[in-house]
């Protein structure tokens, strides 16, 4: 708390200082951008400090690890050399997640192992240029069931033009064509104001986002996993995760075919800051 008045708003100037004042820690979820801030502050005219930085990167790490998401892995049987597993998602934010601007999305990392270490199956793998392996060209549907590795569960929000052509472009968007990105506890379709934040595409038809046993709400999605084992009967080591990007370069792209001083700059900025998505959350079945 500080004990010295504070006045709460800039707009009304008839209002008096409070005292005490509790101190707020307002962070979102965007570490990249903080970290490019943090590297790039003397080009940017930026005045707070490395230490002032590190402090809002950390509390901004804490709340995407630790207050967004909660994973459970399950396994569910072997049936005709294919192994069955859940992916369970739990919103624990008070909105959707990813929220904010439309770039950020979060996908999901699934992986099959064999004793002697060779991958049996390997969904959500991220390439060296910090791309999804196995994402289709224009965006990635919502999946009730993934049985290839080419399939990759990818949560957010997919925009289109008037045209129906997909756009990352806000002053072009004239709909939505994708919007699985998790709701929060207690969401519902009856909302009044839900045509403000619809849930768009194939996540409509999936039967568990966002519902438990046809109760909305849950603030959860399963995915379910089928894994051909090609005649393999060993122990197995599964693990899923659920990794975060507020800028990807998919979403990058379309600006940086484009050349002004700016962008140019923001480019060089962008290519030289580590991309690493940011680990939300994961589970892990050894030995099974």
């Amino acid at each position: 708390q500080i004990k010295d008045p504070v006045v709460i708003s800039a707009n009304y100037l008839f209002l008096e200082g409070r005292s005490p004042y509790g101190l707020h820690e307002m962070v979102g979820g965007n570490t990249f951008m903080l970290q490019l801030m943090k590297e790039n502050r003397e080009a940017l005219g930026i005045d707070a400090e490395e230490e002032q930085f590190d402090e809002t990167i950390a509390k901004t790490f804490q709340m995407l690890q630790e207050k967004s998401i909660e994973l459970n892995l399950d396994f569910l049987e072997v049936n005709n050399d294919t192994a069955a597993f859940a992916v369970t998602l739990y919103n624990l934010a008070g909105h959707k997640f990813p929220s904010g601007y439309p770039s950020r999305r979060a996908f999901v990392e699934f992986v099959v192992v064999a004793e002697g270490g060779d991958t049996l199956f390997h969904s959500g793998k991220l390439r060296s240029d910090y791309e999804v392996e196995g994402q289709d060209p224009e965006y990635e549907p919502h999946y009730t069931t993934i049985r290839a590795e080419e399939e990759v569960q990818i949560y957010e929000m997919v925009m289109a033009d008037v045209t129906g052509a997909v756009t990352t472009v806000l002053e072009r968007a004239a709909t939505k064509i994708k919007d699985n990105r998790l709701p929060p506890l207690g969401f519902r379709k009856d909302h009044p104001v839900y045509d403000t934040t619809t849930i768009d595409g194939l996540a409509l038809l999936d039967p568990d986002f966002n519902q438990t046993d046809g109760m909305e709400g849950s603030g959860s999605d399963r995915t379910f996993y089928q894994v051909a084992l090609g005649g393999y009967t060993g122990l197995v080591q599964v693990y899923a995760a659920v990794h975060y990007q507020s800028l990807p370069p998919k979403w990058m792209a379309p600006m940086f075919a484009e050349n002004t001083p700016e962008i140019v700059t923001f480019k060089q900025m962008y290519d030289a800051a580590d991309q690493s998505p940011v680990l939300v959350s994961s589970g892990q079945i050894d030995d099974l």
